[in-house]
């Protein structure tokens, strides 16, 4: 509409101007703009220019691992990319402006590598519907705020579900086993044969439900996994060292249905959790704040009677 704009030989700071020119759709949102006089090296003031982003690019991962960023301005990405670092969350990409379809295939590199960070943090900006689309099809999360904290929480909140959903898979399959040497109570025996059920006494370690058993003096003869673990009539998910519980245990095939208390072992065998390489990895990536000094003590021991007795352990 004629007449929108108003003409000015000159301006100051703070005014808000539109530039007309020609290869703006290279320019950057939050960069500098420098007028070129007679005597400048245009190279150089270039050079002047792409410092910033140049310093910003300095935060994005060298090895493409992290979320996808999105920003208003360079000086709001900036700030964004300044808190991130600090709050040590990886960044593989950046963009500034509304988040379109090309922002989304980034992200979903890392929905292949590490499906947790195939995230866009979109700081003040808009979301267009084929990149909304796309996201969904391609598992992108896209979490969007005006104020950078927001992010965070966001992301936090991500991140800490999917580390409890992981958790939750890597027990219920059996990978993660919690380190544990269990004594059998002489005369409590409550059943011989499949399932068996024992009282136990734990001498190291947490015993979980659904941890396989074997005994090491038996040439590691794996007996089954515990089914259920009851203390005064109640049940437990777990016992801990020192606690005397009734303990039953499932069998898994048909080696172990046949297994018979008091003929293929007894009172004085003591039972073992049945630790492997890709278990003790999942208890330091996802368990570590879970056993104490002590208990990891214990994973050290049973790792070396583990390495020395198990063929291909």
């Amino acid at each position: 509409v004629k007449g929108e704009y108003v003409h000015h030989k000159a301006i100051r700071a703070a005014m808000g101007v539109k530039i007309a020119a020609q290869g703006l759709e290279g320019a950057i949102a939050g960069t500098q703009v420098l007028i070129a006089g007679k005597e400048d090296n245009i190279e150089e003031l270039k050079l002047s220019v792409m410092e910033d982003l140049e310093e910003v690019m300095k935060d994005i991962s060298k090895e493409s691992r992290g979320v996808h960023v999105q920003a208003s301005t360079l000086g709001a990405l900036e700030a964004l990319l300044d808190f991130l670092r600090n709050s040590t969350i990886p960044v593989a990409s950046i963009n500034i402006g509304p988040v379109h379809k090309r922002d989304v295939i980034k992200a979903s590199v890392m929905a292949e590598k590490e499906p947790d960070l195939a995230l866009i943090l979109a700081f003040d900006v808009k979301i267009s519907t084929d990149a909304a689309e796309l996201a969904k099809s391609s598992g992108v999360t896209i979490f969007t705020a005006d104020i950078i904290y927001h992010l965070f929480d966001k992301f936090t909140k991500h991140m800490a579900l999917s580390k409890e959903r992981q958790r939750k898979v890597l027990l219920e399959t059996g990978v993660a086993v919690f380190p544990a040497v269990i004594k059998i109570i002489k005369g409590d025996v409550f059943n011989k044969k499949s399932p068996i059920i024992i009282g136990c006494e734990i001498e190291h370690g947490i015993l979980r439900v659904g941890t396989p058993l074997c005994i090491p003096a038996l040439k590691f003869m794996e007996i089954g996994k515990v089914g259920s673990i009851e203390h005064n009539h109640k049940e437990l998910k777990e016992a801990r060292k020192g606690m005397s519980v009734a303990v039953k245990i499932d069998a898994v095939n048909d080696q172990q249905a046949h297994l018979l208390f008091g003929r293929h072992f007894d009172h004085t065998h003591r039972l073992y959790s049945s630790l492997t390489r890709d278990g003790i990895t999942a208890l330091k990536t996802h368990f570590k704040d879970d056993l104490s000094t002590d208990e990891w003590r214990l994973v050290q021991k049973m790792k070396q009677i583990f390495s020395n007795g198990v063929q291909q352990w």
